[in-house]
């Protein structure tokens, strides 16, 4: 198989990817919401943008004469994923249906807790 990025294949687990669909939109609406906010997150990001080109080009020398070396950390990283993905299905789920489902989970014994605490109350 064609040689795998490990950040690329993290993005895309789904929950990775849910989680970061509802950031950006949670972002997208506060700035939205609140002008203010808005003109100092574009002050922010601008300022993030610049110094993230910068790195890259000074970075970019290095990150060639250690391609060997990132390479094969990619590819342990890659097995590494392989396991934890088998090892936690919970990966292969966007973040709402992960919520969901422990809300269920969690929800049932609670409510018998809760009747049964209050049929030992009644009883007193």
């Amino acid at each position: 198989r064609a040689q795998e990025n490990v950040l690329q294949r993290v993005l895309q687990l789904p929950v990775v990817s849910s989680t970061c669909e509802s950031l950006q939109r949670t972002y997208a609406s506060t700035k939205e919401a609140h002008p203010l906010m808005a003109s100092v997150c574009e002050v922010y990001e601008r300022g993030v943008q610049g110094a993230s080109a910068l790195a890259m080009r000074s970075v970019e020398p290095v990150v060639r004469r250690l391609e060997p070396q990132f390479a094969v950390a990619n590819d342990l990283a890659c097995r590494g994923l392989d396991h934890l993905e088998e090892k936690i299905p919970a990966l292969q789920y966007p973040v709402d249906k992960l919520a969901s489902e422990l809300k269920d989970t969690i929800s049932s014994p609670l409510q018998s807790a809760k009747s049964t605490i209050g049929n030992s109350v009644d009883k007193i």
